[in-house]
């Protein structure tokens, strides 16, 4: 099994070249993998809202595994996720520098492994995230070719394996998202609707992934709402909520679900529950916070009191400076500017 050779006095054990060789494969295979539990685990803690829990968890597989493009990729999303939660846009290097850095690992990993589908999913779902983050920050251009990177990528993961149920959640974003912005964007060559299909998708991967049911779920906040589905809007925050109350963003959505069906009571008291829940957090971001102001004007213009919706309203136009450090005022500027002139 092994021999022993003396050294300067001392014993040494030489192992087998077989045991050698068991034992560098074992380490080997310690590498943190996409459908590993500790990757389920961050990835239960993203929903749960303890960012900071899984950024620690994800910065360790970095540390650990410098060149596993997994905990890049678990960290830009956590930074993404902090991001739309609390309108706080801080994080915009951090979010771009390791969804790009996990793009660029898996571009390795896909040369000498190219038939594992784990990279090809890691790439194409950075891709997305990364496309939406550009997106939101006016890089429009850079955002189509990210998102044409991710539906590319995620079809060859499904390509290897169709069993993949994760990698539908992304592919079926990119088809929804892709219809619905294409009408924003004359220059666009024609797009045909694909709504429901991406829909469907989605939906696939609610019942069967891994990794992403219950953050796929959630997902559909903001297609019911762009599909303006408000009572289905309402009824999947109601039943989200029942899971995190004090969740921001199923709060945000749960609010402008009830303001668009002139449920103005409840909608002031889920907007309150809003506000709290933004201010308790570390994550609070006071420009951020104004989209919450916006909410309020357009209950008061409801209501009649169209003194009071003008005056939150010029508030908010007023404060056009913020628009430079956080593109979720910026957003909030723009709806607060088009909703003036509509309405005051």
């Amino acid at each position: 099994m092994y021999k022993c050779l003396m050294i300067g006095g001392q014993t040494a054990t030489i192992y087998s070249l077989p045991l050698l060789i068991f034992l560098l494969g074992a380490s080997a295979a310690s590498e943190t993998f996409v459908r590993d539990s500790a990757v389920v685990e961050i990835a239960d803690r993203i929903w749960r809202n303890e960012f900071r829990d899984a950024l620690s968890a994800a910065e360790q597989i970095i540390r650990n595994e410098p060149s596993n493009p997994v905990g890049y990729f678990l960290a830009g999303v956590v930074y993404q996720t902090i991001s739309e939660e609390y309108r706080n846009d801080s994080f915009i290097d951090s979010t771009d520098d390791n969804l790009s850095h996990a793009i660029e690992l898996t571009d390795h990993r896909k040369d000498s492994d190219r038939d594992n589908p784990d990279w090809y999913f890691i790439a194409g779902a950075a891709y997305g995230y990364r496309g939406l983050h550009r997106a939101f920050h006016g890089q429009w251009w850079g955002a189509f070719k990210d998102g044409f990177h991710c539906s590319s990528n995620l079809r060859k993961a499904l390509g290897i394996d169709s069993t993949y149920y994760d990698a539908n959640w992304g592919l079926g974003s990119y088809y929804y998202y892709r219809t619905v912005k294409s009408r924003d964007f004359l220059w666009l060559p024609f797009i045909s609707d694909e709504r429901e299909e991406g829909m469907r998708l989605i939906r696939r991967a609610i019942a069967g992934g891994f990794l992403c049911p219950k953050i796929a779920r959630q997902s559909f906040l903001r297609i019911y709402l762009t599909e303006e589905r408000y009572a289905d809007v309402v009824m999947l925050a109601d039943s989200l909520c029942r899971l995190l109350p004090d969740d921001p963003y199923y709060l945000l959505f749960y609010t402008e679900g009830l303001l668009a069906m002139d449920s103005l009571d409840r909608a002031e008291e889920k907007l309150e529950k809003l506000k709290s829940a933004w201010k308790n957090s570390s994550f609070y971001d006071a420009s951020g916070v104004f989209e919450a102001e916006l909410l309020y004007a357009k209950i008061a213009y409801k209501r009649g009191d169209r003194e009071m919706s003008k005056r939150i309203v010029d508030q908010i136009i007023s404060n056009k400076r913020l628009c430079r450090n956080n593109a979720y005022f910026e957003e909030t500027y723009d709806k607060a500017k088009k909703f003036r002139k509509s309405n005051l």
